[in-house]
């Protein structure tokens, strides 16, 4: 790990870094232009270079995972607000204006709208990179999952557990973050809710090689087939999911809300609108 590829700066694909939200031209990115109102990112296993998982104007997120890359040096996102997020191993995050910064798995990290920032790996680690357009400039801070209390929320086959590192009354622009572990062969994301015009994105980890299904309903009910890696993006419908016996849901959750709305404020299916919720960290419209 001494060589030369331990320095070198991580590529990125797609040419994403430093270009704002413009959508690149990838396979990645919405196909029709329509009404298409999610979007399936396969993971790619793709290592030590910047991967796209979703280019909306509201919302990018891209995943690096450092192997033999030790450093990134220099990244930005000009008037853009930044989160990252430790998926796995442990990361130093050296902001403009900021002390260093050492997270571990699923800690959180907000970085001030247009702060270049760093990031450095003793060993092998995941690491999330969300962005979103921003007005105000707020202070970067961090968010360690070990500060966030759990809501256990549902009850029998849709019991999970919900952690909400960045919440609706924490300083950002549009995010709200957080994760979802939900109890083997369980649902989540259950009652089935929507929050059209608040774009979301699920990243789905710790399940091995194990797979749940994603379903999206709304004017287009699909289904996908989900592993650890893939992500699925969200700009409008019910978007439940359910896991194979055997392994239980596990997802980031990224929403990329209006500042003038940005809250947890859901909608329910009508047709499950009487399921016990139990606790919860949304708010029922």
């Amino acid at each position: 790990m001494e060589s030369n590829d331990a320095d070198r700066a991580p590529r990125l694909i797609e040419n994403c870094l430093g270009s704002g939200l413009t959508p690149p031209n990838s396979k990645y990115r919405r196909s029709d232009g329509t009404r298409t109102s999610n979007l399936m990112h396969r993971d790619t296993g793709v290592i030590d270079e910047f991967e796209l998982l979703c280019s909306i104007p509201v919302l990018k997120v891209q995943r690096l995972r450092m192997r033999r890359t030790r450093r990134a040096s220099d990244l930005e996102a000009p008037g853009n607000e930044s989160v990252l997020i430790a998926l796995t191993g442990s990361v130093v995050v050296g902001a403009s204006g900021s002390e260093p910064v050492t997270l571990s798995e699923k800690d959180v990290y907000y970085v001030s709208r247009g702060a270049k920032f760093s990031l450095r790996s003793p060993g092998e680690a995941d690491v999330l990179w969300a962005q979103a357009p921003a007005e105000r400039e707020y202070p970067s801070y961090v968010r360690r999952i070990s500060q966030v209390r759990p809501v256990v929320s549902g009850s029998g086959t849709y019991r999970r557990r919900i952690y909400t590192s960045i919440g609706e009354k924490d300083p950002a622009n549009r995010f709200i973050v957080g994760f979802v572990e939900g109890e083997d062969g369980n649902w989540t994301s259950f009652p089935p809710h929507k929050h059209d015009g608040k774009p979301e994105v699920y990243v789905y980890y710790g399940m091995g090689k194990r797979f749940g299904v994603q379903v999206v309903a709304g004017e287009e009910d699909r289904a996908y087939v989900v592993r650890e890696g893939d992500s699925v993006l969200f700009e409008r419908g019910y978007h439940p999911n359910v896991a194979t016996p055997g392994v239980g849901m596990k997802f980031v959750w990224i929403i990329s809300a209006d500042s003038r709305d940005r809250n947890l404020s859901v909608e329910l299916h009508p047709e499950y609108r009487d399921m016990p919720m139990g606790q919860t960290h949304l708010t029922m419209k």
